[in-house]
């Protein structure tokens, strides 16, 4: 199979496809705020900044508490479904 010719010859008419100037790196660590000059309007949708919500520290110890309760109550159903699936498994190796 014959390799093709490497060419450069290209050029830039200066057309604009699709705009990249707001397009920032993703960061390694996690999400980063959003930087933006105080002048810019906000904009709405997934970059659109979430107003702080001060919260008390009964407030946030509910609010662990709650989301412990959760977990407590989604690995309780698992654990519900694993000894189901053993006590038919037993039921059927038993007989």
């Amino acid at each position: 199979m014959a390799r093709r010719k490497h060419t450069d010859d290209l050029e830039d008419d200066g057309r604009v496809i699709a705009d990249m100037s707001a397009v920032e790196r993703p960061s390694l660590m996690g999400r980063q705020p959003v930087r933006r000059s105080p002048d810019e309007p906000a904009r709405e949708g997934r970059g659109a900044r979430r107003p702080k919500i001060a919260l008390t520290t009964k407030e946030r110890v509910w609010l662990a508490l709650g989301a412990m309760k959760a977990g407590f109550v989604v690995s309780m159903v698992f654990v519900a479904f694993i000894g189901a699936i053993i006590l038919v498994l037993l039921a059927l190796w038993t007989s």
